[in-house]
C-alpha cells in the first residue's frame, strides 16, 4: 500500500469517526430534550390541576355570593346598601364568566400534537394565566372593595325603616369608628389578594414559561 492510499484510508477513517461522534451527540441531545419535555409536562400538568381546582372553587363561591346578596337585596331596606347588593351580584356574575373562560383556556395539553406544538400551546396557556393573575387587581379586588365600601356606608338604623330583624337589630346601626375599622380591614384583605395573585404569577407561572422558552430554543438549535 503506497503512501497516498494510506493517507486516503486515514482520512476516511477519521470521517467515519466524526460521523459516529456527531450522531452520538445528536442522539444524546435528543434524549435530553425528550426528558426535559417530560419533566416540563409534569410541572405544567401540576399547575393546570391547581388552576382547575381554583377555577371551580371561585365559580362555586361566586354562585353562593349571588344567592347571599340576592337575599340581602330583598331583605335590607337601606337604598344605598341595596344598590351595593345589586353591584355585587353583577360582579359575581362577571367573576363566574372570567373563571369559566380561564377554565376553557386551561385545557389539558393534547399529547397527540408534536413536541413543538405542545410547547407552543403551553406557552400560550401560561402567558394567558400571567395576564389573568396580574390583572386580577382591576377586576377581582378593587370592584368588590368598592361595592363593600358602598354597602357599609349605606347601613343605617333599622328602626328608621321599621325593619324588624333580630340579627340586624343586635348589630346596627354601626358607629362611624366601626365603619372605618371595617373598611380598613377590607382594604388590607383585598390588598393581600392582589399580592397573592401577583406572587402566584411570579413564583409559579413565570419560571414555567421560562423553561418552555429554553426548550423551544434548544429544539430550534438542534
Amino acid at each position: 500500500m503506497n503512501a497516498s492510499q494510506q493517507k486516503s484510508n486515514k482520512m476516511l477513517e477519521q470521517e467515519l469517526k466524526d460521523i459516529w461522534n456527531n450522531s452520538s451527540r445528536t442522539a444524546q441531545i435528543s434524549i435530553e430534550t425528550s426528558q426535559l419535555v417530560e419533566e416540563l409536562n409534569a410541572k405544567v400538568n401540576g399547575i393546570q390541576k391547581k388552576i382547575r381546582i381554583r377555577d371551580v372553587r371561585e365559580i362555586s363561591a361566586s354562585v353562593i355570593g349571588i344567592l347571599i346578596f340576592s337575599y340581602l337585596l330583598y331583605e335590607i331596606p337601606f337604598p344605598i346598601t341595596k344598590l351595593a347588593c345589586s353591584f355585587s351580584i353583577i360582579w359575581f356574575a362577571f367573576v363566574i364568566f372570567k373563571f369559566r373562560k380561564s377554565k376553557k383556556q386551561n385545557a389539558v395539553t393534547n399529547l397527540s400534537l408534536s413536541i413543538t406544538e405542545q410547547l407552543a400551546y403551553q406557552e400560550t396557556a401560561m402567558q394567558q394565566q400571567i395576564i389573568f393573575l396580574n390583572s386580577a387587581a382591576y377586576w377581582y379586588s378593587i370592584p368588590p372593595f368598592i361595592t363593600n365600601f358602598i354597602f357599609i356606608l349605606g347601613l343605617g338604623n333599622p328602626t328608621d325603616y321599621n325593619w324588624i330583624n333580630s340579627i340586624a337589630n343586635s348589630v346596627l346601626p354601626l358607629t362611624d369608628n366601626m365603619k372605618v375599622i371595617t373598611l380598613i380591614g377590607l382594604a388590607f384583605f383585598y390588598g393581600f389578594t392582589i399580592w397573592i395573585n401577583k406572587r402566584a404569577a411570579s413564583r409559579d407561572i413565570k419560571p414555567l414559561l421560562k423553561n418552555i422558552k429554553v426548550i423551544q430554543q434548544q429544539i430550534k438549535n438542534d
